[in-house]
């Protein structure tokens, strides 16, 4: 039993050890794209993609593409926040976290917003309205960070398995999605889903590390109870 347990926390702390090499690795990509924004260096590669997705445009695929946008705004987190808080099912293990972390992430992006003040695309290129700074893409950050621990959260308290695996393809490719309809739209740079991403991976982990770490110690707290009975 001790042999089996040594092997089991040997593996959680290479996991870990994977998950915060990953964290860095986020966090270079942000600061460098941050860099390249500051810089002026990153111009001629969004202005090459943006271009490129204008002229593919089309009435269909706006018709795709900005419905699609929409699912990344704070209006549909919060209702599906408040949807998992009302269901008692997922009160607890879902609702309670993906409430706290998507606001958590709102303030993140609103704060790291306002100290870069990067001027969003022309409003002629523009087929929605929107306000505000363009860097990091907020949508893509929060979707990433949301959805994200959306999955994290099913994979861990779904025993339907197909029902878990269904749910985090779809939530992936919406994911994928509302980074491209930010774009697509003419309210981000791609380099803006690029540091949005980045920035939220980074913080997606590091909240997972803080529940694995919350959890294991409940274990523990709960093994050493049930000796002592």
């Amino acid at each position: 039993m001790a042999q089996k347990a040594g092997k089991r926390d040997y593996r959680n702390r290479n996991r870990m050890y994977v998950v915060w090499i990953i964290i860095g690795g986020a966090l270079l990509c942000f600061a460098y794209v941050a860099y390249g924004i500051a810089s002026g260096g990153v111009i001629a590669f969004d202005d090459r993609i943006t271009q490129w997705v204008y002229d593919h445009r089309t009435p269909l695929l706006n018709s795709i593409w900005i419905p699609i946008t929409y699912l990344g705004n704070w209006q549909t987190v919060t209702l599906l926040g408040i949807l998992l808080l009302i269901c008692r099912g997922t009160r607890r293990n879902i609702g309670i976290p993906f409430a706290v972390i998507s606001l958590s992430s709102t303030i993140l992006y609103k704060v790291v917003k306002s100290v870069f003040e990067r001027p969003r695309p022309d409003v002629a290129v523009r087929i929605i309205e929107q306000g505000g700074f363009s860097f990091p893409s907020g949508h893509s950050m929060n979707g990433i960070v949301c959805f994200g621990i959306l999955i994290y959260l099913i994979r861990r308290y779904c025993r339907n398995r197909k029902l878990a695996d269904g749910l985090t393809v779809f939530l992936i490719i919406l994911i994928t999605a509302i980074g491209f309809s930010r774009v697509y739209v003419g309210v981000h740079y791609p380099t803006d889903i690029m540091g949005g991403w980045s920035l939220g991976t980074a913080y997606l982990l590091t909240v997972i590390c803080i529940f694995e770490k919350i959890r294991g110690k409940e274990n523990d707290l709960q093994q050493n109870h049930g000796n002592y009975r």
